[in-house]
């Protein structure tokens, strides 16, 4: 957390707090990764791409972000035309998100966990996401041999793995 404070990361609460064990929303996952980034501009209008942008005005960093997000490919949003900004964001989400940024980088492998059964012909994202994460040492799940992708990602877990990441 004090990385990602003084690297302009994580900004916290207006009450001063960072909430670390809140679920991270998914508007958040997506402001943290565009400022690591480096808070680019984009040119894209959220609101033209998910009927759920429109509240969100263009000097906000929920739109920028989301903005780059899409321009970027860093996330594709629902079947339903949604991208669910104060959704919290799932692990298996994450991890996408992450990989994405990283540019999607090759791996090989099977996956360990034993909750994850995803077929790379099926949901190449999703599984090459997580293996990436576990052997890139991003993520190494819990210690009962699962990670658990479908649960919702605390604020405290999305920033160890940025730093992670980051290192």
């Amino acid at each position: 957390v004090y990385w990602a404070a003084a690297n302009g990361i994580t900004k916290g609460y207006a009450d001063g707090t960072f909430g670390p064990e809140r679920n991270c929303e998914r508007r958040e996952m997506m402001i943290f990764l565009w400022r690591v980034a480096g808070c680019p501009e984009s040119s894209v209008n959220p609101a033209q791409k998910f009927s759920d942008m429109g509240a969100y005005k263009n000097t906000t960093d929920t739109y920028k972000a989301v903005a780059w997000g899409i321009e970027n490919g860093i996330i594709n949003g629902y079947s339903d035309g949604t991208f669910r900004p104060t959704a919290s964001i799932t692990r298996k989400d994450t991890m996408i998100m992450l990989y994405r940024l990283a540019g999607k980088p090759e791996v090989t492998g099977t996956i360990s966990f034993s909750d994850c059964k995803y077929d790379v012909k099926v949901n190449p994202d999703t599984f090459n996401a997580i293996l990436w994460a576990d052997q890139e040492g991003i993520s190494h799940g819990y210690t009962d041999g699962t990670f658990r992708p479908d649960e919702d990602c605390l604020r405290e877990h999305i920033i160890t793995f940025l730093y992670r990441n980051a290192k």
